[in-house]
């Protein structure tokens, strides 16, 4: 889990260096100039705007056109301090040159001219388009709110004047214009007259590049009405598919859930003569760390080792380990522990006899690897698993990776950025499927610290790709959330979908029944079994360990006359052995089984407003 959030960590730091991809160039401002800026306005009662610029523009050196640059997505910030975001829509665009229209990160974008064509001097353009911007934000009035002369022109312009038509009557006193850099609210410069419904005016200074002109009008409540209903029919349709995707997977769950009804066992012994790996992976269906570990005392019970506690010495005190020695060469046929033999007394690729823990520390979890691709295989999973029901887990992975694509790659396009397209799909998804299987307890090593790890990385990776083309549609962005908790489901029926077949599921009702008397035998007369097989306790000991119920099986030491085990070498201790080794299996091996297991790379880790803050304006640029 630790290597999976490093990996994460190294995308991230990537995809946000990405993130400081080199920004183009601005034209020089000597390259041209604006002459004249002239707007037209119709404002309609259903909150839409003809709009209608002829632009004049001075080319100095040779130039194919202009940009014209114009927002779909507002910030509006008011000088009363309250804030909106309203999404545009922009139609009916008509240039009186040839040109180009495309989306780029939150701008419709107009290339005007031709590439084949150049031009010196003064040349004019004009350029037609309806605003739309929906519903008036405000609760109790409404108001014109509009950057005539956006802030993201890349040169000066003079000669500026506006013509805006209302619908119907207002207030003039409400009326207020603003004049510069963003947030400026100067109107020295700003010349305008009121007749009936028509505000006429012009500036009488010269704007430099990324300054502009905005207007705003307080109106009454109502003042307009009849909105257009822009419904986002794609957001609804694939919410409806991501909800499908959910009750298609239940569906399949309930034709196989039946298959994995268990009637528990009462059983003594582990079945069929297998290791404690081996039971522990039909019980769990998956390879524990902790169920490898328990070989090392199966190992021991088979005469092949020893475990001696010791001291070593530490930063600031002495802590007590274990060493762990040869007695013989293992001789029998099971491959899995004659790989945990072997990896023990291995040293530099020397065979030992004996062994510290410590000396195992970012070497032995190779073995363990080893051993964990030997027994969770195919071969193995097929024979307890059933296979249909796999092969739709399949299905399941297809949906989830078909739910990212839709509710990410639309809103991307709408936005216009498609640089990191891939990457708003691939690396949401990796992280919060990566998420949901943690969550879930899906691998291995589970800590509420690995999930909120996880969690800020998906926070992190959501507002920085995603959320920026999602945030000023509130239907984009419920499409996402319906399609994040659909993966949810997805994920968890994936983990559901892990459902044995008949052998599967007897060999499972038997080793839960082994598991459950190992947890709970403390009302099973052990004496009669000890006649039989003296050395029935501590057999069994690697396989309570394995289930990680070693702690519940070590308790009957306390009412049993046992000595401590043949192959336990204990420190000199003021009480018996037999407690003084009880005490090591419950402080003291925790910490020699996380040193097998670990390596150094898993242990790291009113009236008027301001200049730009409304909507509409934008800005441009010569090509």
């Amino acid at each position: 889990m630790k290597k999976t959030i490093k990996i994460c960590f190294i995308v991230f730091v990537f995809v946000f260096c990405l993130g400081f991809r080199k920004i183009p160039m601005k034209a020089n401002s000597n390259e041209y100039t604006i002459d004249s800026y002239d707007i037209d306005m119709v404002v309609n009662e259903n909150n839409t705007f003809e709009i209608t610029e002829k632009i004049t523009a001075n080319f100095k050196v040779e130039k194919h056109g202009i940009y014209r640059k114009i927002p779909l997505y507002n910030k509006i910030e008011r000088n009363d301090g309250t804030k909106s975001k309203n999404r545009a829509w922009i139609s009916d665009i008509s240039v009186s040159e040839k040109y180009k229209v495309r989306k780029e990160n939150g701008f419709v974008v107009i290339k005007i001219g031709s590439s084949d064509k150049t031009y010196t001097g003064q040349r004019s353009y004009t350029i037609k388009y309806t605003y739309d911007i929906g519903k008036d934000p405000l609760k109790n009035a409404d108001e014109l709110y509009f950057n005539l002369i956006g802030n993201q022109w890349d040169t000066s312009i003079s000669n500026v004047s506006f013509k805006i038509t209302m619908p119907k009557a207002f207030d003039e006193n409400l009326l207020g214009f603003s004049s510069g850099n963003v947030g400026s609210t100067d109107d020295s410069n700003v010349f305008y007259t009121v007749d009936e419904n028509v505000i006429s005016g012009y500036l009488t200074d010269t704007l430099d590049e990324e300054q502009g002109l905005t207007v705003r009008l307080t109106l009454p409540d109502g003042y307009f009405w009849g909105y257009k209903m822009h419904i986002n029919l794609y957001a609804i349709v694939v919410s409806m598919i991501c909800v499908l995707f959910v009750l298609r997977a239940y569906c399949v769950w309930l034709k196989f859930r039946n298959k994995d009804e268990v009637a528990e066992m009462v059983e003594y012994y582990p079945p069929e003569k297998m290791n404690p790996v081996e039971v522990s992976y039909l019980y769990e269906g998956k390879i524990k760390n902790q169920a490898m570990i328990s070989l090392l005392f199966h190992l021991a019970n088979k005469g092949c080792l020893k475990i001696e506690e010791i001291e070593e010495a530490g930063i600031l005190s002495n802590k007590k380990s274990a060493k762990i020695i040869k007695i013989r060469e293992y001789d029998g046929d099971n491959e899995a522990e004659r790989l945990f033999f072997q990896g023990l007394f291995q040293k530099k690729g020397q065979a030992v006899n004996a062994i510290k823990a410590s000396e195992l520390y970012d070497r032995f979890y190779t073995t363990l690897k080893k051993i964990r691709n030997r027994i969770d295989c195919k071969e193995n999973y097929d024979k307890i698993f059933d296979a249909e029901a796999g092969k739709q887990v399949k299905w399941f992975a297809f949906m989830i990776a078909t739910i990212f694509i839709l509710i990410t790659t639309k809103p991307y396009l709408d936005y216009g950025e498609l640089t990191m397209l891939g990457w708003a799909i691939v690396v949401p998804a990796l992280l919060f499927s990566l998420l949901f299987a943690t969550i879930f307890a899906m691998l291995e090593g589970f800590k509420l610290f690995n999930v909120f790890s996880i969690l800020i990385m998906c926070v992190m990776f959501f507002a920085g790709l995603v959320y920026p083309s999602l945030q000023y549609d509130s239907m984009y962005m419920g499409m996402y959330g319906i399609g994040i908790v659909c993966v949810a489901f997805l994920m968890h029926f994936i983990k559901k979908m892990h459902i044995r077949n008949p052998y599967g599921n007897y060999m499972l009702a038997k080793t839960k029944g082994f598991r459950s008397f190992l947890e709970n035998a403390e009302k099973f007369d052990f004496e009669s079994v000890m006649r039989q097989n003296p050395q029935y306790y501590y057999d069994m000991l690697p396989y309570a360990y394995a289930f990680g119920v070693s702690d519940d099986w070590l308790a009957h030491l306390d009412h049993m006359n046992l000595q401590e085990p043949s192959w336990y070498i204990a420190q000199e201790t003021d009480g018996p052995p037999v407690h003084a080794f009880r005490k090591f299996m419950k402080h003291r091996m925790h910490d020699v089984a996380r040193t097998m297991y670990s390596s150094k790379s898993s242990s790291s880790s009113g009236g008027g407003g301001s200049s730009g803050g409304g909507s509409g304006g934008g800005g441009g640029s010569s090509w």
